[in-house]
């Protein structure tokens, strides 16, 4: 009896300490390795943190932090992602074993059943927005891009009646409705033959964050214009 009962106990440490310690070292990895695929970050760090450890197991975090270098969310590039999150809990089955027939979207907002507090912040950088707009304005070669605290300014040439003209938009990163923005607030244009050109009347918001998926109901709220770069930041409703 005494020898089954030692067994039994051994048994039950072997369980705590499973849970305890081989459960959350095992789920940071496979999260860390989700995080590197989904964003094509070059680096991601990961920390998962509950007290007791073995509530993992189950979904439950206390914090989460994460950072991705260089990564990619949709078609929008960070120098630099971080997530920190508090009072999470997760779905593991859906995790682990994603519903079949659903969206990628909708499988990610499902993981998340719970969070007192999520925040997603990240750097834009003068050549991330540089590439954008090569991309929204493919008529706009040799396109410069210089960010500070005052807004931006980019420069490039474009053809205009087959002679090259110099172009300089002035703008700033906004954020609204949950989106980001590269809000022009002037155009001019100047080549020999047309002299200065201002075309103020043909100014627009390019949505940068189009065709970005955000997971866990995250919405843009907030832009921080630095020198070089712009911060910007984002929370669930």
């Amino acid at each position: 009896m005494k020898k089954f009962l030692a067994v039994i106990v051994v048994l039950l440490i072997a369980v705590v300490a499973f849970f305890q310690f081989a459960v959350p070292k095992a789920l940071t990895n496979y999260l860390k390795d989700k995080v590197t695929t989904a964003t094509k970050a070059s680096e991601v760090e990961l920390s998962l943190d509950a007290l007791p450890s073995a509530k993992m197991a189950l979904g439950y975090f206390d914090k989460i932090h994460c950072t991705a270098a260089d990564a990619t969310i949709g078609e929008l590039n960070l120098k630099k992602a971080e997530l920190n999150g508090a009072a999470i809990h997760i779905d593991i089955k859906e995790l682990l074993m994603p519903t079949d027939g659903i969206s990628r979207e909708e499988h990610t907002n499902r993981i998340l059943m719970a969070a007192n507090n999520l925040e997603l912040s990240g750097v834009i950088t003068e050549d991330s927005l540089r590439d954008f707009l090569a991309q929204k304005l493919e008529q706009l070669k040799n396109t410069q891009v210089n960010m500070s605290p005052e807004g931006i300014t980019a420069s490039g040439k474009i053809k205009i009646l087959g002679r090259e003209a110099d172009v300089e938009i002035g703008g700033q990163i906004i954020a609204r409705d949950g989106d980001l923005y590269f809000q022009m607030n002037h155009i001019n244009v100047e080549n020999a033959v047309l002299r200065r050109v201002n075309l103020d009347k043909f100014l627009g918001d390019f949505n940068i964050t189009e065709n970005v998926k955000m997971p866990f109901g995250l919405q843009f709220r907030t832009v921080e214009m630095r020198q070089d770069e712009a911060f910007v930041k984002a929370t669930r409703n």
